[in-house]
C-alpha cells in the first residue's frame, strides 16, 4: 500500500470487485464521502477487511476524478476530514 493512501474494493453485487488507491486528501469530497456513506449503509461500521464500496467502478472512478480536479484548484495545507471518513479504518493488511 501506497503511503498516504486509502486501499478500496469497488464493485456491484455479482461483479468482480476491483482495488484502487486513493489519497486520504481526497477523502474529504462530497463524491467520495456520498460512496463511503453508502459502503456505511451496506456494511456498517464494523466491516472487516478492506473498504469495500457498493458501487461501479465508473462511478467510483467519477468521484475520484471530481475530487482530483477540485483538489487541483482548492489545494489546501491543512486537511481535515468528515466524523464519516475516520470511521473506516483500512487495516494494515488488505485482504
Amino acid at each position: 500500500m501506497t503511503k498516504g493512501c486509502a486501499a478500496f474494493f469497488v464493485g456491484q453485487d455479482g461483479e468482480a470487485r476491483q482495488r484502487f488507491a486513493v489519497s486520504v486528501t481526497l477523502l474529504g469530497h462530497p463524491a467520495i464521502v456520498e460512496l463511503l456513506a453508502e459502503a456505511w449503509e451496506k456494511y456498517g461500521y464494523t466491516h472487516k477487511g478492506a473498504i469495500v464500496v457498493p458501487c461501479s467502478v465508473e462511478r467510483f472512478q467519477r468521484a475520484v476524478n471530481a475530487a482530483r480536479a477540485q483538489e487541483r484548484h482548492h489545494h489546501h495545507h491543512h486537511f481535515r476530514l468528515p466524523h464519516l471518513v475516520r470511521c473506516f479504518r483500512p487495516p494494515h493488511v488488505v485482504a
